[in-house]
């Protein structure tokens, strides 16, 4: 529950950004690189803008590794 909490969060804090930003990504390589640490393999090809705005919010998160985990594999899926 505290996963989807989190991730309508991410969401509606970060949908009216996504949706102005048309070309430009929320997250640079940097980013997607932390994500790929956390976990190994993850397909971050098209991305939505919402999808990326979650995952920005996981990332600079307070969450120990092991959730960030949790929480990316959800927003992915």
């Amino acid at each position: 529950m505290k996963l989807f909490a989190l991730t309508a969060a991410a969401i509606a804090a970060f949908a009216p950004a996504a949706f102005a930003m048309t070309e430009a990504s929320i997250l640079n390589d940097l980013d997607r690189a932390e994500v790929r640490q956390i976990v190994p393999g993850a397909d971050l090809s098209n991305l939505t803008a919402t999808q990326e705005a979650a995952l920005a919010t996981v990332i600079y998160g307070g969450d120990r590794q092991g959730e960030k985990g949790g929480h990316i594999r959800a927003i992915l899926n």
